[in-house]
């Protein structure tokens, strides 16, 4: 998400003299005479029914040129034709969304589908406007292709209009179907030179050196298939390209998109004079936060507390609308977007002198940051970094408090911005640095369960203890206080103790530290009774005894390819302890405990990273199990995959163990 856009960034770009060139020149790309080729040949290869779809052609094409007032104008070329093999492919493509938005032009548009040799064609007074189900002011445009079948083509392309992207051009276009002919071409004036980067592919961006006034960068190829597999970030690993304005030649400047650009833009902007009437409401909330929950929490740290008082009195609302960037509107409404928490957050860390730093980072589900190649695109998350206490602040998210944000902006290199006075100047420094990651121990998920057996082993029940801490609390710890509903928030609490058996009724439940201002601080903690479970069943006289139900629900992944092509990435290092307590009913004996005993691990340079273990303890008549699971590193080597699925499926195993009450004789 941009913070601001700096509009003035792109002032250099506009000076009618940067067209100091042949006014007759013939431009390599003419929007008004693109168009497809009318009689190009049908697909006529073999597939088989696993491939859903072929994209027979792909084309991107951006056209960068200044208009008739001397301003920089980005065209846009989508093109696309694509073979539908499966019912699949024809809900994919039955619909087409086209781009919409203040100041994208649609300048020129073409549609047909081609069944049984029959051409339809749809012409741009076939597209139709949507709105948003959940906020009808906002609208979409999209067209329908109709009639279609397995075996059916459809080519589209639309040519649009807009304000230009120079800061981070990035197009990802690897996809699940594998493009036949894929064609990307990015034009620009003489003056104005790109950097560019291929990630996840081969780098294949060839420059055009023919031409004279214009700078041409292409590639041409077949691009495969991106092959889907379970635990691994599918956006982030997929074929792109990213383009950024490196230099303008007419005006002489160089690296002009650059992390040192963008961290002074935002730091000028929280250095801007708000007026008297704010700086007042920005003294007095300072003093608010500073005491806020003193007397009921003491502990709290200034940057902390801030937080607390911030999130507990404001709400975030994504929306550009300038009221709420305005510390005024703020103060009275209780709600901010982006540029008006950072506003809020760093005025009143400056009056109460703590020390702080902005961050700037990705989502690592969806894009790997990266430190050399200096685009906007890495910087879509931002956050503040509490220096002395150590504590990341998602400025934006509620839920989030005491460094507990999304683990996606974890294990990730990030921009650090600071600042310093040089002279009259508020200066804006830079440092990359990775944003840490947390170790198992962080966030743990414990369950204790003592069996109850009923008589004749009838109306048996669990009494059950569960403690969560870090990313496992965080869904839970941060959410009560936003429930109003009793009777929802009964049923919310209760899914602590039912996670174990979702059928099973809770009783005597007690759920402690369920406050927002705890987590990452104390555990949420649960205690109640799981009646009406189903873990005994008869077998003649004997009884099965499904002890392994005890641990939840698992991931199984039995049925996984042997060959693995991308390494496994993990959320976060997580770890479950389980400890089960029963009571060998009288008359009857344990005959196979043995089963209850599991030993996988996982080792890379001789340490454990992950690992599913089990044993068990019998003394007089009583059974104690301890279970201890944990997966410690961020990312397995896929040569490690294998051994990856054996702990994963032993905690899969386990949790179908029973063991054999024998009845005895």
């Amino acid at each position: 998400m941009k913070l601001i856009k700096y509009l003035f960034a792109l002032l250099f770009l506009f000076n009618a003299s940067a067209q100091a060139q042949d006014s007759e020149y013939e431009a390599y790309f003419d929007a008004g005479s693109y168009d497809w080729v009318e009689d190009e040949a049908t697909f006529s290869g073999d597939l088989d029914d696993s491939t859903a779809a072929v994209v027979m052609k792909k084309k991107y094409v951006y056209n960068f040129y200044y208009n008739e007032e001397n301003r920089l104008i980005m065209e846009r070329v989508f093109h696309e034709r694509v073979y539908l093999n499966s019912t699949r492919a024809l809900e994919e493509y039955n619909k087409v969304y086209l781009p919409t938005g203040e100041g994208n032009e649609l300048t020129k548009f073409r549609a047909r589908s081609i069944t049984g040799g029959k051409v339809t064609e749809i012409d741009e007074g076939d597209i139709q406007t949507g709105e948003l189900e959940d906020d009808p002011d906002q609208t979409y445009n999209y067209f329908a292709f109709e009639g279609l079948e397995v075996g059916s083509e459809i080519e589209y392309y639309y040519i649009n209009s807009r304000y230009p992207i120079t800061d981070g051009l990035m197009v990802t276009f690897q996809e699940e179907y594998e493009i036949l002919n894929f064609e990307f071409d990015l034009i620009t004036p003489w003056n104005l030179i790109f950097k560019k980067k291929i990630y996840n592919l081969e780098d294949s961006v060839q420059i055009d050196t023919t031409l004279e006034y214009e700078n041409r960068y292409f590639i041409r190829g077949v691009i495969p298939a991106f092959e889907e597999e379970p635990m691994t970030p599918s956006d982030a690993l997929k074929g792109r390209v990213i383009f950024a304005l490196d230099e303008n030649r007419y005006t002489g400047d160089g690296d002009i998109t650059s992390y040192n650009y963008t961290a002074q833009n935002v730091v000028s902007f929280t250095q801007m004079d708000l007026g008297r009437k704010a700086n007042k409401i920005i003294k007095k909330e300072a003093k608010k936060a500073q005491e806020y929950l003193l007397f009921e929490d003491p502990d709290l740290a200034p940057g902390a507390r801030v937080e607390q008082y911030i999130k507990d009195n404001y709400n975030y609302f994504e929306a550009g609308a300038s009221e709420l960037r305005d510390i005024e509107f703020i103060s009275e409404n209780g709600v901010f977007n982006i540029a008006g928490a950072l506003q809020l957050y760093t005025r009143i860390f400056s009056a109460l002198e703590i020390e702080y730093e902005l961050v700037y980072t990705t989502n690592r589900n969806t894009l790997f940051f990266d430190g050399d190649f200096q685009t906007d695109n890495f910087l879509s998350e931002l956050l503040i970094y509490v220096v002395d206490e150590d504590l990341y602040i998602d400025i934006t998210e509620g839920v989030s408090r005491n460094g507990v944000m999304n683990f996606n902006y974890t294990g990730t290199d990030a921009v650090f911005i600071s600042k310093t006075q040089l002279g009259d100047e508020v200066v804006a420094l830079t440092d990359i640095r990775e944003i840490p990651y947390r170790n198992a121990a962080y966030t743990s998920d414990t369950i204790k369960a003592k069996v109850n057996f009923g008589p004749d082993l009838i109306d048996n029940s669990v009494d059950v203890y569960r403690a969560l801490t870090g990313y496992s609390a965080r869904s839970y710890q941060g959410i009560f206080e936003l429930i109003d509903d009793e009777d929802e928030l009964k049923e919310y609490k209760e899914t602590l103790i039912s996670y174990i058996d979702d059928e099973g009724t809770v009783e005597n439940l007690e759920v402690n530290n369920a406050k927002a201002r705890l987590l990452g601080r104390l555990p949420l903690q649960a205690k109640g009774t799981l009646k009406d479970i189903r873990i005994v069943e008869n077998a003649g006289a004997d009884i099965l005894f499904n002890v392994g139900k005890l641990i939840g629900p698992q991931l199984a992944m039995y049925d996984e390819d042997s060959v693995r092509n991308h390494d496994v990435y993990n959320s976060f290092a997580h770890d479950y302890y389980r400890v089960i307590e029963f009571e060998i009913p009288e008359g009857y004996d344990l005959v196979d405990a043995e089963k209850m005993n599991f030993d996988v691990k996982l080792e890379i340079d001789g340490e454990e990273k992950a690992i599913f273990k089990s044993s068990y303890t019998i003394e007089g008549n009583k059974v104690t199990v301890t279970i201890l699971e944990f997966y410690e590193d961020p990312r397995y080597p896929k040569e490690k995959f294998q051994e990856y699925l054996q702990v994963i499926n032993a905690a899969a195993d386990f949790n179908k163990v029973s063991v054999l009450l024998q009845k005895q004789s």
